[in-house]
């Protein structure tokens, strides 16, 4: 791992960038002096907020995707995410798998007296994602709902197996067995993530630490197969749906 600044840095991302190399422990290379290296994670300072590149991926945090989903919503469209969380507002709700945030974001705007924790294992994309929430550009409502969100460099398996605490909701979204290799987000987001798979030991354990779990999953997958659901919700357009357990 190495970090680095965009081209044409400021002083801000200069320092920036040094601080972080000496944070994570890797060398700091001045962009003008920098060659892209195969399998090697590079940060970037950038004039907002940082990034990540491995593998010709671009990772970066922007909450486009929650800020789409709300107005939807909005306009009387269903969010069945939402829908099958049954949120009343104050809610602790686990978010096994943070990725980019959208959904935590979304969640937590649902929830005005309530809380979600965010696990995530990339130290990478968990440092992304916070910084990003701190941004001083993001609209209103995502400031205000992350105010909410709590994240932790965790592997929800080894989390949901040492925890003591207790959530209303468990939510998780592992990676697509079949996954849509169109979207620009999730391909960049793919060389960084955990592609552990979801196992019924998982959801035994789970269903001790929680009064819902809802599992996120495309429709071709197996998880519906596998796995006995009190209820399923989702889109046939989209392809994804939501397997609910009520405890």
């Amino acid at each position: 791992m190495v970090v680095t600044t965009a081209h044409k840095p400021d002083h801000q991302q200069i320092n920036r960038a040094k601080s972080l190399s000496a944070q994570l422990g890797c060398k700091y290379i001045p962009r003008r002096h920098f060659r892209f290296i195969e399998d090697e994670v590079v940060i970037i300072t950038e004039r907002n907020g940082i990034s990540a590149m491995k593998d010709g991926k671009h990772l970066f945090f922007h909450p486009s995707l929650a800020v789409l989903r709300k107005s939807n919503f909005e306009l009387g469209q269903r969010d069945y995410l939402i829908e099958s969380l049954s949120l009343k507002g104050n809610e602790k709700v686990l978010d096994c798998t943070l990725g980019l945030g959208s959904e935590a974001i979304l969640i937590a705007h649902f929830l005005p007296e309530g809380k979600v924790k965010c696990l995530e294992s990339s130290k990478i994309v968990k440092m992304i994602v916070e910084n990003g929430l701190q941004e001083e550009n993001l609209p209103d409502w995502v400031i205000d709902a992350s105010k909410r969100i709590e994240i932790s460099e965790d592997n929800y398996k080894e989390f949901i197996r040492k925890s003591r605490e207790q959530f209303d909701c468990i939510y998780v979204d592992p990676m697509f067995e079949h996954p849509e290799l169109k979207s620009a987000a999730m391909n960049s987001l793919r060389p960084f993530v955990d592609y552990s798979g979801l196992t019924n030991e998982d959801l035994e354990i789970m269903k001790k630490i929680a009064k819902r779990i809802v599992v996120k999953a495309r429709w071709n997958d197996s998880i519906f197969e596998k796995y006995k659901f009190d209820r399923v919700v989702g889109s046939l357009k989209s392809n994804i749906g939501y397997g609910v357990i009520e405890l």
